[in-house]
């Protein structure tokens, strides 16, 4: 059979004739199983899925099974795992698969074969009729030496009701992970949005987890990835920060934010010639982003190229903005450059000093006399001194990256 997936409510909206033509032949169908009563359900839960079984070159299902995803992060490694449910059979004492009668078994090992290919560390059936013939296959397609089954019998009596048995069962892998180590499709955006939250949180640990195991089922999740060079940031891990910001912005050439942060982490890594390359490339799509003026100009200064710096920073007095980076930017840059002609006149001055003690030594030297040298005490700011205090003020200003929170917005799926 070919199986389709619908996973939004406008889609399950769309099948309602089918499906309630298909609830009133099969006799094992009950009110949980209803579409009324599923389309109330299925928008409260995080993350949910149906089946919908079809023969070839038949534009009706004939079969449905509604699933859902639980997902729960494992405290003894970290790891995030995913449990998969059936929908509508808790509590009822019926299976949660509807089908056309004469086709169960087909429908069945359809659904079987599905679920098996599907990455989950626990496969969890509840109250289950022990009379159903179809569950009784179902469980039985799904033996395998890999799982554990945990299987409890009980029994349910209601008023008037004869006494009758049912089952609560649970398959779960051997290794407590998910199937082929893997996050199920469904619960990608849930992971990823805990990511975030442990990640604002200062919980770094768990949140690179949760990153990881996103771009490991997803490697297209921009946001995943750009949250995990956050982290490497926060965490000082700056070469694969610059590893991940060169891959978005392979995808994503002219992100202005991936490229000032790729700045930052070689700025962070001391590469003053990459970073500076990087910021102008920027600069030239952006010219009015101060922030980026100044830190070109302070690589150019840290790269030995000081005419260009100095130019760099001069051309502040060039633009006229009122934002309040490019303004302090500005008064930074005039700072510098006055450090600057500060140093540049203390080295002619001791240069100066230096030539007349020169040709006096030369000449004592020829009438055999060899005088003390003078003491010059002058004191030379070093170069980080002139590069690091003249960083405007915020977390997002300094030389070297500094923690900060993940600023994505929202979940995204793209893979």
């Amino acid at each position: 059979m070919i199986i389709d997936i619908i996973e939004s409510i406008e889609e399950f909206e769309k099948i309602h004739e089918n499906w309630d033509k298909l609830y009133q032949s099969d006799p094992e169908s009950h009110p949980c199983l209803s579409w009324e009563w599923l389309h109330e359900y299925l928008p409260r839960q995080l993350s949910w899925f149906i089946l919908a079984l079809r023969q070839p070159d038949d534009p009706d299902y004939r079969a449905f099974l509604p699933l859902r995803v639980a997902t729960h992060q494992d405290k003894s490694n970290g790891l995030f795992r995913d449990e998969i449910l059936m929908v509508g059979n808790h509590g009822t004492g019926r299976t949660g698969l509807l089908c056309t009668p004469g086709l169960e078994n087909e429908a069945t090992d359809a659904s079987a074969s599905f679920i098996r290919r599907e990455n989950w560390a626990s496969l969890r059936f509840d109250y289950l009729d022990v009379s159903s013939v179809r569950i009784e296959r179902l469980l039985h397609a799904l033996a395998d030496e890999q799982f554990i089954r945990e299987d409890t019998g009980d029994s349910e009596k209601g008023s008037g009701i004869p006494e009758r048995r049912i089952r609560c069962l649970l398959l779960r892998t051997r290794t407590g992970r998910n199937l082929h180590d893997c996050l199920n499709q469904h619960s990608i955006d849930f992971v990823f949005e805990r990511a975030l939250d442990l990640h604002s949180r200062g919980k770094l640990d768990a949140a690179e987890t949760g990153y990881r195991q996103v771009i490991h089922a997803a490697p297209k999740h921009i946001y995943a990835r750009y949250g995990l060079a956050q982290l490497c940031t926060d965490r000082g891990n700056h070469a694969e920060a610059e590893h991940l910001y060169r891959g978005l912005l392979s995808a994503m050439p002219e992100a202005d934010k991936i490229q000032h942060r790729l700045g930052d982490a070689q700025m962070a890594q001391a590469s003053y010639r990459e970073a500076g390359k990087t910021f102008e490339d920027l600069l030239a799509r952006r010219p009015h982003l101060g922030l980026i003026r100044y830190k070109l100009a302070v690589c150019l200064l840290a790269a030995g190229q000081k005419d260009a710096a100095i130019a760099t920073f001069l051309s502040f007095e060039e633009i006229i903005s009122d934002d309040p980076d490019h303004l302090r930017c500005k008064l930074k840059s005039q700072e510098a450059v006055l450090r600057l002609k500060m140093r540049s006149w203390i080295e002619e001055q001791r240069a100066a000093r230096r030539a007349p003690q020169a040709s006096f030594v030369q000449a004592s030297r020829r009438s055999g006399d060899t005088p003390a040298a003078p003491t010059i005490s002058v004191q030379f700011l070093p170069p980080a001194a002139l590069l690091k205090p003249s960083l405007p003020g915020g977390v997002s200003a300094h030389l070297h990256a500094k923690p900060s929170q993940c600023d994505c917005k929202g979940s995204r799926r793209i893979h």
